[in-house]
C-alpha cells in the first residue's frame, strides 16, 4: 500500500510541476537548421577568432586547421591582456560593434580567461572575484558580448578553459567556466567544453596527452598551450563548426517541387518521339502546308512542341541588319575541354539586345551573362528578392 501511494504521489508530481522553457535566444537558435548562414558572401566562410593571449594562440591552431580549406577563412582580432574585468584597458563590449562592422563575419570563435581571475569595479564598489555579486556582474558582461554577437548574425562558439595547473587557478578557471557555459546557453551560443581533453585519467592537469592524430606529446606550456596543444584544440573547435558549416551548405539543396512521381517525370529527361505532330503550326495555327514546323518531344509523359528546325524556314542573317540598322558582328566565347574539344558559343542580336541596340555597348567582359557564366561572379540581388539570401533573413 505505502508503495502504491509514493507510485501515485509521482504520477500527480509530474504533471503538475512546471516545465522550464528553454531561453529565447536558444530556442530560436534551434529553429533553425543550419546554426551559420548557409549563403556566405563570394561562398567563403569568414570566422572570426576572438580573445586574449588565449584566443591569439588558438587562432594560430585554427588558421593552420583550415588553411587547405577554400571556403572558409580564420582572421585574427585577439588582444592579449584584455578580458571583461578590466574595461578601461579594452572595452570588448565597445569595440565589438566596430570590429563587426569592419568584418563582415558568419562566425565567431572566442575564448578569454587568463587574466581574469580579478577583482571587478561596479557602481563605485569593488567586488571581490568568487563572489556572487562579482559573478553576476562578470555575468552580464559577458551575456551583452555574446547577445552583440548573435545580434549581427553570427554563429557564436565559446571555448572553455582547460584544466589549470595551480589549486587557485583551477577553481578560478571551474568558475569561468561555468559563467562561459551559462550565458552560451542562454544567449544561443555553443560551449565547447575543452576541460577533459587536456587532463590526466584523474581530471588533473598534466603537459602532455594525445595530439589530434593520437601521439602522446607534450600539448601544455604553463597554464596554456604550446603548438601541438593549440592545433588540438583547434581539431576540437572544427568538430562543432565544420559540422555546421556542412549542415549549411547542404540547407542549400532545394528539393524539386511536386509528389515523387512527378520528380521522376522531369529527371527522365527528353526523348524524341518519331513522328512530328501533324496540322499543328507555330502559334497552335493549323495549316496543312506547314504541318512539320513543329516536333513532338516527350518529357516523362508530358508532349512538348519545339520548333523543328530541319523543317523551319532558314534563319535570317544577322548581318542583314534591322529595320535599316545594321547589326553588328556576332561574339564568339570559346571555352577548351577535356579530350582536346572546343566548345563555341555565339551571342547575336537574335538574343543579345544590346548588339542590334544603337546605344554604346558594354565592354563583353563586363556584361552580366559574360560575368555569371564565364567567370562565375555571383551578381548582388536586389534587396527583398527570391535570390536575396541576406543573413540575417530581412
Amino acid at each position: 500500500m505505502p508503495r502504491l501511494i509514493g507510485l501515485i504521489a509521482l504520477t500527480l508530481a509530474a504533471y503538475l510541476l512546471p516545465v522550464t522553457p528553454q531561453p529565447v535566444a536558444a530556442q530560436d537558435a534551434l529553429a533553425h537548421r543550419s546554426y551559420i548562414t548557409p549563403f556566405p558572401n563570394g561562398d567563403r566562410y569568414r570566422v572570426v577568432v576572438l580573445g586574449d593571449g588565449l584566443g591569439e594562440a588558438l587562432w594560430n591552431g585554427l588558421y593552420r586547421t583550415f588553411e587547405d580549406n577554400p571556403s572558409v577563412d580564420v582572421l585574427q582580432q585577439s588582444k592579449k591582456w584584455t578580458g571583461f574585468t578590466d574595461p578601461k584597458r579594452f572595452d570588448w563590449n565597445t569595440q565589438i560593434d566596430q570590429i563587426m562592422k569592419d568584418g563582415n563575419y558568419h562566425a565567431a570563435v572566442v575564448q578569454f580567461g587568463l587574466g581574469e581571475n580579478k577583482p571587478i569595479r561596479k557602481d563605485g564598489k569593488l567586488l571581490k572575484e568568487g563572489t556572487e555579486e562579482w559573478r553576476e556582474a562578470y555575468g552580464e558582461r559577458v551575456e551583452t558580448f555574446i547577445a552583440k554577437l548573435r545580434g549581427a548574425g553570427l554563429g557564436v562558439y565559446w571555448v572553455g578553459l582547460p584544466v589549470m595547473r595551480s589549486a587557485g587557478k583551477r577553481a578560478a578557471a571551474e568558475r569561468l567556466n561555468d559563467v562561459f557555459r551559462e550565458k552560451a546557453f542562454v544567449n544561443g551560443a555553443k560551449f565547447v567544453d575543452t576541460w577533459a581533453e587536456f587532463a590526466d585519467e584523474n581530471g588533473q592537469y598534466t603537459l602532455v596527452g594525445t595530439d589530434e592524430q593520437g601521439r602522446t606529446q607534450r600539448l601544455r606550456d604553463g597554464d596554456g598551450l604550446n603548438s601541438r596543444g593549440n592545433l588540438k584544440l583547434a581539431k576540437i573547435v572544427n568538430k562543432e563548426l565544420g559540422k555546421d558549416i556542412d549542415l549549411a551548405k547542404k540547407e542549400r539543396d532545394i528539393p524539386l517541387a511536386g509528389d515523387p512521381e512527378e520528380q521522376a517525370k522531369v529527371a527522365t529527361g527528353l526523348t524524341s518521339a518519331p513522328e512530328p505532330a501533324a496540322g499543328r503550326a507555330a502559334g497552335g495555327a493549323v495549316d496543312g502546308g506547314e504541318e512539320n514546323l513543329l516536333r513532338e518531344d516527350q518529357v516523362g509523359d508530358v508532349s512538348v512542341f519545339r520548333p523543328n528546325r530541319d523543317a523551319a524556314a532558314p534563319l535570317a542573317d544577322p548581318s542583314a541588319g534591322a529595320a535599316g540598322v545594321g547589326a553588328r558582328d556576332p561574339r564568339v566565347i570559346t571555352s577548351d575541354l577535356p579530350g582536346g574539344y572546343t566548345a563555341i558559343s555565339s551571342i547575336s542580336a537574335v538574343s543579345d539586345v544590346t548588339l542590334s541596340s544603337s546605344r554604346p555597348q558594354l565592354p563583353l567582359a563586363q556584361r552580366p551573362y559574360y560575368r555569371v557564366l564565364v567567370r562565375g561572379e555571383q551578381l548582388e540581388p536586389k534587396s527583398g528578392r527570391a535570390d536575396d539570401f541576406g543573413w540575417p533573413p530581412s
